[in-house]
């Protein structure tokens, strides 16, 4: 039998609030709409068909009668096309607008004077896009229709009340979003000033007809009729054959191919770049801060249902008659309030106990009020309890999601405040999805103990390496031979992976009579054992250990959780947390001698970089 949920305080229920009841809440989630429109299908048939029209319409030859140049309508409908991609799945509302607009660029510019097989292949991009169009309708109908039925279960509206930390929601999207807008803004900028300049020197050049007698990479050599030899820079040489003649303008000591203008294609992709997430973004947060707006301003349906915090911290959201908690109606994120949080009360004033009570989550199933319209996307408020009994208000942090079916939240088997196990469909937590026989010795150690990464961990970690090294080498030779540009953006992608690598091939915690030494890519940290509070790990294989005072210790991507649950490994940071936890829970097991120093690990972090360079600076020497 499950246990009750746990009750909520009667004076957080406004007047009139209705319970949502399990055929309401059935009749809510049937209107979200036909099979048909789930953005899977449309995203698919864009891609597929988006792929065979780039296959099958040839690249048209640069020649004098028809330059090159920059190509601004094609900037556009490969931006689209990208962007669509996204947004058919995560903000139909932009796909409402954006398919019609690529669709009028297919048929203006793709379907003119193309061949059988060309014209066949955009015209199924076309159908991709009314079928993505009408998808996208299908679901922002639907939505209107689950706040209809949502607001006719209710039958009041209320106030919500506010949580105590006011909401920033959207403020980060929004931020990055004008960052990223505007440096996608600089870049056109940037374009534009190119192609005028360009265009001021063809405006004076003299234009000389010579024979291509060469082709390189990136250039042709051509013979002037006056006998000079010159060599061109050429985006497409294979566009000019060996013999033929071409037009080289020339100005002073700048010269080009008449055939070839300036194209902006480093600063067409930087805005592509740039843009297409930063204009999803802006408008994702811009979304979010409306509907918080609206939802804290107005007054909203009230309806009483039940909810569940999982042990990633997601809460679920059911009926509010499903005491079984078997299908999740909604789930989404909401900020981890300290009567949530798996922190142990400390209104007591009890510090030992704090330092000495492991975290948990308090996953037991609660009764709530919801208020808000929910649908797909959407904000909402919920009033519940929290593990002391008192009210507690939180609110999204995220949109709200339909579960996807037959998934339920994640759940261990110890809780907070009891011992039973969420019922419905769950998950298997992190803990029992890989195997951790536990190794602590039951009598003290009198060595310091260590753990560090796997032969698998130091694999990747490598694998990060070279990669990044050569990433690095290859940018910097483009800026080389190429000049300060747009291309020094391609060094910062190789570079973040340090960190990762880093921590990968060296991570290491060392415990011994004095406490936890934490060595992470670019310090080590000692942590005493008075102020280890807990420490856990997540399904994502990241460590964190809570300190009394300084919050948390993170070391994010410590190894592969996936590949070795598949593998059937035990990881080392599953064991290193089970044994630390054991130590800290008992201190008569912890190692009586201190670490010596070389024991304690080093930050790799700074070695990679230097390495880096080494590599960048061999490279070019030889």
């Amino acid at each position: 039998m499950s246990e009750p949920p746990v009750p909520i305080p009667s004076g957080s229920v406004p007047p009139g609030t209705a319970v949502w009841s399990s055929d309401a809440a059935a009749r809510w989630t049937h209107a979200q709409g036909a099979p048909w429109a789930r953005p899977l299908w449309s995203a698919a048939a864009l891609l597929i068909t988006v792929v065979w029209a780039s296959a099958a319409t040839p690249d048209r030859p640069c020649g004098d009668a028809a330059p090159c140049g920059a190509d601004w309508l094609g900037l556009a409908e490969t931006g689209l096309s990208a962007g669509l991609l996204y947004w058919l799945v995560r903000l139909p509302e932009l796909a409402l607008i954006a398919a019609p607009v690529l669709a009028v660029i297919v048929a203006r510019v793709e379907l003119p004077g193309s061949g059988p097989v060309a014209v066949a292949a955009n015209s199924s991009v076309l159908l991709a896009l009314a079928f993505g169009w009408a998808a996208a309708c299908a679901r922002v109908t639907a939505r209107h229709r689950q706040r209809g039925r949502a607001e006719r279960a209710a039958g009041v509206r209320h106030s919500p009340p506010q949580p105590a930390v006011r909401s920033r929601r959207g403020i980060m999207p929004v931020s990055a979003g004008l960052v990223l807008v505007g440096v996608a803004a600089f870049a056109v900028v940037q374009g534009l000033d190119g192609i005028r300049a360009d265009q001021h020197h063809a405006d004076r050049a003299a234009r000389i007809t010579a024979t291509v007698v060469g082709r390189g990479a990136e250039s042709v050599r051509v013979r002037t009729g006056d006998g000079r030899r010159l060599s061109v820079s050429a985006s497409s040489p294979e566009d000019h054959r060996v013999g033929g003649m071409v037009t080289v303008l020339e100005d002073g000591r700048w010269r080009r191919l008449a055939a070839e203008p300036y194209d902006a294609f480093g600063w067409q992709l930087l805005i592509l770049a740039a843009g297409l997430p930063g204009g999803s973004m802006l408008l994702t947060g811009l979304l979010a801060r409306r509907r918080a707006a609206a939802l804290r301003r107005a007054p909203a349906p009230p309806l009483r249902v039940l909810e569940r915090i999982d042990d990633h911290g997601r809460i679920w959201i059911y009926a509010g008659d499903d005491e079984a908690a078997r299908s999740p109606v909604l789930v989404g994120r909401f900020p981890a309030d300290r009567a949530y949080a798996d922190e142990p009360g400390t209104e007591q004033g009890d510090d030992e106990a704090d330092e000495e009570e492991p975290l948990v989550m308090d996953t037991r199933l609660r009764e709530a009020v919801m208020f808000g319209s929910p649908h797909e996307g959407g904000e909402l408020v919920l009033a519940t309890t929290g593990r002391d009994g008192r009210p507690v208000v939180i609110r999204t942090t995220g949109p709200v999601r339909l579960p996807r079916p037959g998934k339920g939240p994640v759940i261990a088997t110890r809780q907070a405040g009891t011992t039973s196990a969420a019922t419905g469909p769950q998950e298997p937590s992190a803990a029992a999805r890989v195997p951790t026989p536990l190794r602590t010795p039951l009598s003290p150690a009198e060595h310091p103990l260590r753990w560090g990464p796997s032969a698998l961990a130091r694999t990747s970690g490598l694998a990060m390496t070279v990669f990044m090294i050569a990433g690095v080498t290859f940018g910097v030779h483009l800026l080389v031979t190429e000049g300060f540009g747009w291309k020094v953006l391609l060094l910062l992608g190789p570079l973040t992976l340090a960190d990762a690598a880093a921590v990968q091939l060296n991570w290491r915690v060392t415990a011994d009579s004095s406490g936890l030494w934490l060595a992470g890519a670019w310090k080590v940290r000692h942590v005493p054992w008075e102020r280890v509070r807990a420490v856990r790990y997540t399904a994502e294989g990241s460590v964190e250990i809570a300190m009394t005072g300084d919050g948390t210790w993170r070391l994010p991507g410590v190894g592969l959780p996936k590949a070795e649950r598949r593998l059937n490994l035990c990881p080392s940071y599953v064991r290193m947390v089970q044994e630390v936890t054991a130590l800290h829970t008992h201190p008569e097991l912890r190692p009586t001698r201190p670490a010596p120093r070389a024991d304690r690990g080093r930050p790799l972090g700074p070695v990679l970089l230097v390495l880096t360079v080494l590599a960048v600076r061999a490279r070019f020497l030889g």
